[in-house]
């Protein structure tokens, strides 16, 4: 008996020590929403959903939960996803397409990518038209079906991994990191240069810091020399 009660007794520390008391989404602007509590390899990341009249969009896929399940059930509309690159094709989408019947799209580029844990889908090399307020845009460079989102109603581009920023604002610069076989850096610059043809002014990425109002002169900035 004695025994038993100190095994429930360490169960439930180390059952506090992993649980957070963070809420499962935050919501950041209207009709979009960060799922909270995520993490890449142990590094924590940003995954999005988007409210859309008739379905319920996500850039990149979250770590399976009932928490999330029942979140994204909330909207009583048919769930969508796109995978920003093939990185994000973590194996919990497999787990998501068969739990809620989630529609993976991933771009046709990163089909092979050496990363990628599930099967998508739907393969695409022409843009998925989701809806009116959203853009769906191939940037190749960190692998060759990188892909941003643009919600235009809000002017929030989702960078995923094309590029990303830092608690001060600024674009983190990529082009000291060391490069993968899968990454082109001067394709990765050509598709940054190309989203400031865009009209955007918040950076929602998977990596690092969310830059809010200043995204696109942050870019502009980091590019000018480049």
């Amino acid at each position: 008996m004695k025994m038993i009660t100190i095994f429930t007794v360490i169960s439930l520390f180390l059952n506090s020590c992993t649980m957070k008391n963070e809420p499962v989404y935050t919501k950041l602007q209207t009709d979009i929403y960060e799922i909270n509590n995520q993490f890449f390899y142990s590094e924590e990341v940003h995954t999005y959903l988007i409210e859309l009249d008739d379905k319920v969009l996500l850039f990149d896929i979250p770590i399976y939960s009932e928490e999330i399940e029942k979140f994204i059930l909330s909207f009583n509309k048919p769930a969508y996803a796109i995978i920003s690159h093939g990185s994000c094709g973590i194996k919990d989408g497999t787990k998501w397409q068969e739990k809620i019947g989630l529609k993976i799209y991933a771009h046709k580029n990163d089909e092979n990518h050496p990363w990628i844990r599930m099967k998508p889908d739907v393969l695409f090399t022409t843009t998925p038209n989701f809806a009116d307020n959203i853009e769906v845009i191939h940037t190749p460079g960190h692998s060759a079906g990188s892909i941003c989102v643009l919600e235009k109603n809000s002017k929030s581009l989702f960078s995923g991994d094309t590029f990303h920023g830092n608690e001060n604002g600024e674009i983190i610069d990529f082009t000291q990191e060391s490069q993968s076989e899968y990454e082109n850096l001067k394709d990765r610059i050509s598709s940054c240069k190309k989203l400031l043809t865009y009209d955007f002014v918040n950076v929602y990425p998977f990596h690092y810091e969310i830059i809010r109002e200043e995204g696109k002169e942050s870019l502009r900035k980091f590019l000018k020399d480049k």
